[in-house]
């Protein structure tokens, strides 16, 4: 506010002043025009009438000094030594000033504004002509002026400061209530927003701004409690089989098979609670910027090829069949043990939900693909060079995932068993997909899938890919 009240003062004063002087350059300069048109009209009546009667002139040109009292015009004859040989009525003694030339040459002296020249045609002993005003109705009219301007300018000294505290209370009010709001929220409570007035302006925009930043909070806050919610659920389920086996042991006298068997359960437990807290671990990497993702060049084929193999026996094993496409050479920045566990976890979803329609379940039968399976899992690598992207494709043919839960599936802990199993319980923590896309998106690159009830699933994976002309993917 006092930095706009100092600026606007400061204008304000500067466009006073200026006009103030350009006023008073204005007047004096058209009272030079008047005065060198008055010595025209006289070099006229000199150069036009060569009889002239000068003493007719004198009448003339006093007649017109006193019908211009008010401004006390007069007309001077005046020798070459500068001394007035005439002089019209009213016409004031002016010290010795004027030197003869035939230029028109006005000057300012003792209060008066002078206009003269030397005229041919007049006479010899009184060849300068000289006329001449007061500058007094000027000096009036400058004092009119300069009364407006220290009027103005008091009212600008005072209404600036005035105008720009009420100015700047109405435009911080809304600042102050958004800052009122904000300190009201917690990490608990976050469902009051900044109140947006509809003016459109900045603060609007500015309370538009922070409600967006309050509604991605309010929903990473959300998240992070239903994801602690359910890894606590998930925990918890390990850790009561592993207590309930220990009770089971302490119970009573046990064989040494039965503790071997019930030792075999506490080992599986565990492992089962170490998958999950890796899982824990990677996502909560994820979710602090902190998984490193080296820029290292990695043939991506050769991954691809590799994860197959290793699930070859599996989905045999299932009654699956595995198709490995034609796999380009290509090459993709990042981290090749991440790349791998993004295609374990997509692979082994694939033949597990796979296999539960076709082996494990008297579902829709389909043609026979000709190895006694039914279950078929494609994998392809569809590059594009224009676009310097790669293309992962998984496609499956087992019980699809409806419509409603394809937004969701890469959620937390989120499982659609029921509906891609048809009640069969699969296992697995939920946290496979979220997983798969946290590291591909480390990768910056993007995962999508593609499903219909009965038809199959297609994951999509997309990298950018390293070329001679494009190095700047390791970056």
């Amino acid at each position: 506010m006092f930095w706009n009240a100092l600026a606007v003062i400061v204008t304000g004063l500067a466009i006073l002043i200026t006009v103030r002087q350009g006023v008073g350059y204005r007047l004096l300069y058209d009272l030079d025009h008047v005065l060198a048109e008055d010595l025209d009209e006289i070099s006229l009546n000199l150069r036009e009438e060569r009889g002239l009667d000068f003493e007719r002139l004198h009448r003339e040109l006093d007649r017109k000094a006193r019908g211009h009292a008010y401004h006390q015009w007069f007309v001077l004859f005046i020798d070459r030594k500068g001394d007035a040989v005439w002089s019209s009525t009213g016409a004031p003694v002016l010290p010795r000033v004027i030197t003869p030339g035939r230029e028109t040459e006005t000057l300012t002296t003792s209060g008066y504004r002078l206009a003269y020249r030397e005229l041919a045609g007049a006479r010899e002993r009184a060849p300068i002509v000289c006329v001449g005003s007061s500058v007094k109705f000027i000096q009036r009219d400058m004092a009119s002026i300069d009364r407006m301007v220290i009027l103005v300018a008091a009212v600008i000294i005072v209404g600036s400061p005035l105008c720009g505290y009420i100015l700047a209370g109405r435009a911080t009010a809304p600042l102050a209530n958004m800052m009122a709001t904000t300190a009201r929220l917690r990490p608990s409570e976050m469902d009051e927003r900044l109140k947006v007035r509809g003016t459109g302006d900045e603060l609007d925009q500015l309370a538009m701004t922070v409600n967006g930043l309050l509604d991605r909070l309010a929903e990473y806050l959300k998240q992070k409690h239903d994801f602690l919610a359910n890894a606590a659920h998930e925990l918890r389920t390990p850790l009561s089989a592993i207590r309930s086996s220990v009770e089971v042991a302490l119970s009573g006298d046990r064989t040494v098979d039965e503790y071997n068997e019930l030792l075999a359960e506490v080992i599986d437990e565990c492992s089962s609670l170490e998958t999950l807290v890796n899982q824990l671990l990677l996502l909560a990497e994820t979710d602090a910027d902190r998984q490193e993702v080296v820029g290292d060049p990695i043939p991506l084929h050769l991954v691809v090829g590799r994860a197959a193999e290793m699930f070859q026996g599996v989905a045999e094993f299932n009654g699956v069949r595995l198709k490995v496409e034609h796999l380009p050479e290509v090459v993709v920045p990042g981290n090749r043990h991440y790349l791998r566990q993004v295609l374990s976890n997509l692979l082994d979803n694939a033949i597990k939900f796979t296999a539960s329609r076709y082996v494990h379940h008297a579902g829709p039968i389909s043609a026979n693909n000709g190895h006694g399976t039914r279950g078929e899992i494609k994998i392809s690598l569809q590059p594009d060079w224009e676009q310097r992207v790669v293309r992962l494709l998984i496609e499956d043919n087992g019980p699809g995932i409806p419509k409603e839960d394809l937004p969701l599936i890469f959620d937390r802990f989120y499982r659609v068993d029921r509906a891609r199993v048809r009640g069969i319980a699969t296992g697995g923590t939920g946290l496979g997909l979220s997983i798969c896309q946290a590291i591909i998106h480390a990768h910056r690159g993007t995962i999508e899938v593609m499903s219909k009830v009965d038809e199959g699933t297609t994951f999509v994976i997309t990298l950018p890919l390293v070329t001679a002309d494009n190095p700047a993917a390791l970056v």
